[in-house]
């Protein structure tokens, strides 16, 4: 090598190293969980569903944050096996709307998707379950942990549907969904 291409070469590999040093970390973030043992049958075996919600009228959802058709749904749990509680865990994905917590419209409003329309999903004590949120115990806030009966190994994690109005609501057909996991402890 002549003293040019090392020259070169020394300073291609004094810039690399001034590069990793721009990228320079600035925390560390620990991820925890844990596997279990536990399971229970989903609704017989049957866990993906529908909801379906009833057909209302635009005029109910005439402005921001009016909701209609409310709507009950319940995931019931069976053969539960080493589980005491069991809570219901909705997934964030594609079809949430990351900032609200709710479910967006799949339908296009050129194929007449209803517009200023999301679902929301409510925990069984009627408050609003935004779907983003996490508390400490690994729940959502406003869902519920659930005792198993011990003699059946049985539980219901109930919930409801209803539409949500971000503004007056276009009329048009309102479609969405979430996956979800059960969660045991």
């Amino acid at each position: 090598m002549n003293t040019k291409q090392i020259a070169t070469l020394s300073l291609a590999i004094g810039l690399a190293s001034l590069a990793a040093n721009v990228n320079a970390a600035d925390g560390t973030i620990d991820f925890e969980g844990e596997v279990t043992a536990a399971s229970c049958t989903i609704n017989s075996g049957a866990p993906d569903f529908s909801v379906i919600l009833p057909t209302v009228s635009s005029a109910t959802l005439s402005g921001a944050g009016e909701t209609a058709g409310r709507t009950p749904f319940t995931i019931s749990l069976t053969d539960c096996v080493d589980a005491t509680e069991v809570s219901t865990y909705f997934e964030p994905g594609p079809t949430v709307d990351f900032a609200s917590g709710r479910l967006i419209n799949q339908v296009d409003p050129a194929a007449d998707g209803a517009q200023n329309v999301m679902i929301q999903l409510l925990g069984q004590n009627s408050g609003f379950l935004p779907i983003q949120a996490i508390g400490a115990d690994g729940n959502q806030q406003n869902s519920q942990w659930v005792t198993v009966d011990e003699a059946s190994g049985t539980a219901d994690l109930n919930y409801y549907a209803e539409y949500y109005a971000e503004a007056a609501a276009i009329p048009g057909l309102v479609e969405s969904s979430v996956q979800y996991t059960i969660s045991y402890r």
